[in-house]
């Protein structure tokens, strides 16, 4: 009996220490998907911008880019402390590209279910990918925030 109620114990517990907040998970499911890395990739640094905000959009460095992915300060599971997450929805035809694999592979962006526990680098269709982003010797420039949609 008190081996029973120990599993039981365990698996409602261990599931909700791999879990981000209610807010998180709710800010993420209503991203749109993202097509192409690049955008992302490019304006990362600014998630450490000064307009950079929790569970904003993530604010772009790019004139003509509106990357769809909100910025983390903190609450993702697997996110190394100091650091930021940019998490955005990929699409099928961007996972199937060996350039997103090779980007994966090279570290620094982790694999989410769409309860966004972590996933092994090699899972094959993850619901979200977070760029992790170090904090920078000086303040990125040249991020403007997005407008609100």
């Amino acid at each position: 009996m008190r081996r029973v109620l120990a599993l039981a114990l365990c698996a409602i517990a261990a599931p909700a220490a791999a879990q981000a907040p209610a807010e998180i998970r709710d800010a993420v499911q209503r991203l749109g998907a993202t097509a192409a890395l690049e955008a992302p990739l490019r304006a990362a640094p600014c998630a450490f911008a000064p307009v950079a905000r929790h569970l904003d959009r993530l604010p772009s460095n790019l004139p003509w880019a509106q990357p769809a992915a909100i910025v983390l300060f903190h609450g993702l599971p697997g996110m190394p402390p100091g650091h930021r997450a940019v998490v955005l929805r990929p699409t099928r035809e961007l996972l199937a590209r060996a350039a997103t694999r090779e980007v994966i592979a090279a570290g620094g962006v982790s694999l989410h279910a769409s309860d966004l526990s972590p996933l092994p680098a090699d899972a094959p269709t993850p619901s979200f990918l977070a760029l992790h982003v170090a904090p920078p010797a000086t303040p990125p420039e040249g991020c403007v925030a997005q407008p609100n949609r």
